[in-house]
C-alpha cells in the first residue's frame, strides 16, 4: 500500500516558522518599583492609579487624604466613593499579611466611620483570607471588606505594569439573605427598572458615555453619578408623588463650597442655560443645588424625552460645576 500525503501550498516547516513568538510574563518584586510601603501609598493615591484599583473592585473612588489621622495613628489612604457617600479606608502591606495590619485596618475604619475596607497585600496567609471572609459574612450589610493582592508584571524589557488581584470580596447575595432584604418591594423593583431603562438609553448617547460609565442600579428614588471631585456628586431623582424629576449637585459637610458656588450663581446659571434652586439649611449637613421638571413617569411614551433630559442635565452640571470647583480648590 502506498500512502500519499497531499499539502495545500504549505509544508509543516513553514507552519512552524509562522507561529507567532510571544513574550514571557515576569513577576517583578515590589521593592524594585517602590522601596517602601509609603512610596506605594503615594503612587496609589494618584487618581489614575486609584482608578486601576477601582476597576478591579467595581468601585469608582477619589483620594481625600494620605496618612490620614486616626487618633494617634494614621491610615495609608482615606478615599470616598465617586458619586456616592461611602467612605473608604485603604491599608497597604508589603510581604505576607499579619495580624498587625488587619487590626490597623479595622481600627482606622472605626475611627473614620468607613463603609469600605481595602487591604492591599503582596501575599496573603490562608488565615487572613478566612478572617476577611468571616468579616464579610458577619458584619452589617453596608460594610464591605476587600483583600487585594498587588502584583507587578513585565514582559521582556517593557515597563513594569501593576495588576490588582481580588482575593476576597463581599458576597452581596449572602448579605442580602442574612439581613432579610433579599426581596425588593414592588416600588423598589419599579424604580430599579426605571434606572435600568435610563442607563440602557444613556449608554447609547456618545456625549453621556464620555462623562459617565454604567453604574449599578438600586431600588431607590435617586441615582448617584460621579462628579470627578470628592467634595460633591451629581444625583438624578424621581419624585412620583410630586410628579417631577430632578438633577442636582449634592454637597455633603462643606458649607463653604456651597457658598463658593452661590457667589458665582449668575455665572453658573448663565453657563448652564437654566436656573437652579439653591438649598442649604444650617440644621442639615448637606446642601443641594437643584433643577426640576414636572413629569409623569408612568407615561411610557415620555421615557425617551425624560431620559434625554437626565443626560443633558447631568452632562451640563458636571461640566460647569467642575469649572467653578477648580477656582475654589
Amino acid at each position: 500500500m502506498q500512502l500519499i500525503i497531499v499539502t495545500h501550498g504549505r509544508n509543516a516547516g513553514q507552519e512552524l516558522n509562522e507561529v507567532k513568538k510571544l513574550g514571557r510574563l515576569e513577576i517583578v518584586p515590589l521593592r524594585e518599583v517602590w522601596k517602601k510601603e509609603p512610596d506605594f501609598s503615594q503612587w496609589l493615591s494618584h487618581s489614575d492609579h486609584l482608578s486601576l484599583l477601582g476597576e478591579s473592585l467595581g468601585i469608582e473612588m477619589l483620594c481625600e487624604e494620605t496618612e490620614a489621622d486616626v487618633g494617634d495613628f494614621s491610615a495609608d489612604i482615606l478615599a470616598v466613593e465617586d458619586g456616592g457617600n461611602r467612605r473608604i479606608i485603604i491599608e497597604n502591606q508589603f510581604e505576607t499579611t499579619d495580624h498587625d495590619h488587619l487590626g490597623k485596618l479595622i481600627t482606622y475604619a472605626s475611627g473614620r466611620q468607613a463603609d469600605i475596607l481595602i487591604w492591599i497585600v503582596e501575599k496573603a496567609r490562608d488565615e487572613h483570607r478566612a478572617a476577611v471572609q468571616w468579616l464579610n459574612e458577619n458584619t452589617l450589610e453596608d460594610i464591605a471588606v476587600f483583600l487585594v493582592q498587588i502584583e507587578v508584571c513585565r514582559i521582556g524589557d517593557s515597563d513594569p505594569a501593576p495588576r490588582f488581584v481580588v482575593l476576597e470580596k463581599p458576597n452581596e447575595w449572602l448579605k442580602s439573605a442574612k439581613s432579610g432584604k433579599g426581596h425588593m418591594t414592588d416600588r423598589e423593583q419599579k424604580l430599579q427598572r426605571w434606572w435600568s431603562s435610563f442607563q440602557d438609553y444613556a449608554m447609547r448617547q456618545p456625549a453621556y458615555t464620555q462623562c459617565f460609565k454604567r453604574r449599578k442600579e438600586s431600588g431607590m428614588c435617586y441615582f448617584d453619578l460621579p462628579s470627578g471631585s470628592s467634595k460633591y456628586h451629581i444625583v438624578l431623582r424621581v419624585a412620583e408623588s410630586k410628579g417631577s424629576i430632578s438633577a442636582l449637585i449634592y454637597i455633603n459637610r462643606d458649607k463653604e463650597l456651597f457658598q463658593h458656588f452661590l457667589s458665582h450663581r449668575t455665572e453658573i446659571e448663565s453657563a448652564l442655560g437654566f436656573e437652579l434652586e439653591w438649598l442649604s439649611e444650617e440644621s442639615k449637613t448637606a446642601s443641594t443645588i437643584v433643577v426640576k421638571r414636572p413629569t409623569d413617569i408612568s407615561a411610557s411614551s415620555q421615557a425617551s424625552e425624560v431620559f434625554q433630559w437626565y443626560c443633558d442635565r447631568a452632562i451640563a452640571l458636571k461640566r460647569v460645576f467642575n469649572q467653578f470647583a477648580g477656582r475654589y480648590e
